[in-house]
């Protein structure tokens, strides 16, 4: 196989996926082991592995020798973060002159974030401290843009969601998001901007919300307000339970199925295909984000569903009695 034909197989994906983990600097040791695991398993891994560098050679990503060693390994990950713009340029024109397909790309890395200040990948999460004190701490596949200049403290969410810890000062704390905006002079909110809906949530101390053409509403912890479809709705939620993905969990009280693989979704590299036929059952639990495709598992067996595996990145839940896992 030439470096420009595309990798649309499953050794091409898990590549890409070790490739993001390797870049984002946050590979534990126990993550290392498995990727040179993963190397040795089978030489489809590797030779996919070997053409993915050699694909994002001009980028200065990988070494001509297609793996690498553990000290080689360990010095990437320590600059992991310095390298990641370069590293998704290389993807970019990756997807450019062919060798992989954007659809592919994007399931990893939001393709339409990268030029944001910051960003994460699909099951990331990153916390940035700010000069003034306060703390943004991005969700899954989420962007940003920091704008701090004389008499100005504000971040605009551009995509995903973001929990901002802002910290007390004299001049105001703007956190933008679509039409919306939330002004804070110290205090802990969430905020979300995603296809389906524009919210803000109260965790701790007190702020405005301003949403046009509308007058600025006061937000209280617990506190949620949602925009969408033109419509605006308050509500009072469960702070724990609306941070839980802060330790990677999604708690679901009551939820559609629908609603709840729509969260995993976004911390799963490949597809979530739900039958419109079960799409309203209702679950209660608590799932990992950081393992969907287990929580995928506890859902079909609490709820009686067929699970069936059509690849490592393809996941169906169906009505029991229609597929095998």
């Amino acid at each position: 196989m030439s470096p420009t034909q595309k990798l649309e197989d499953v050794h091409a994906e898990a590549a890409i996926q070790w490739m993001v983990e390797i870049n984002s600097g946050e590979m534990s040791e126990s993550q290392v082991r498995a990727f040179e695991a993963w190397l040795r398993t089978d030489h489809a891994n590797e030779a996919a592995w070997v053409r993915l560098q050699e694909g994002l050679m001009p980028c200065g990503i990988a070494a001509r020798s297609g793996t690498m060693g553990h000290d080689v390994l360990s010095k990437r990950l320590a600059a992991g973060r310095q390298s990641r713009r370069t590293f998704i340029a290389g993807l970019a024109g990756l997807i450019g002159v062919g060798t992989i397909g954007s659809g592919i790309a994007d399931r990893f890395v939001p393709l339409g974030n990268i030029l944001a200040d910051r960003f994460t990948s699909t099951g990331g999460q990153e916390t940035v401290a700010l000069a003034d004190g306060s703390e943004l701490v991005l969700a899954s596949r989420s962007a940003i843009n920091i704008v701090y200049e004389t008499g100005l403290r504000a971040v605009q969410l551009l995509d995903g969601e973001v929990l901002v810890r802002a910290a007390p000062r004299a001049t105001p704390f703007e956190i933008r998001a679509g039409s919306m905006a939330l002004e804070t002079f110290g205090g802990t909110f969430l905020v979300e901007d995603r296809a389906e809906r524009l919210a803000a949530t109260g965790v701790e101390g007190s702020g405005r919300i301003r949403h046009a053409p509308g007058k600025p509403e006061s937000i209280a912890p617990g506190d949620m307000v949602e925009f969408t479809g033109g419509y605006r709705r308050w509500r009072k939620v469960d702070i724990e339970a609306a941070t839980a993905w802060l330790e990677g969990l999604l708690v679901a009280k009551d939820s559609d199925l629908l609603a709840i693989t729509t969260r995993l979704q976004r911390y799963f590299s490949g597809i979530i295909q739900v039958d419109p036929s079960i799409a309203d059952l209702r679950a209660t639990g608590v799932f990992s984000l950081r393992h969907p495709e287990a929580a995928l598992d506890a859902l079909a067996e609490s709820l009686n569903l067929s699970l069936t595996r059509v690849s490592r990145l393809w996941i169906k839940l169906g009505p029991a009695g229609r597929g095998a896992a």
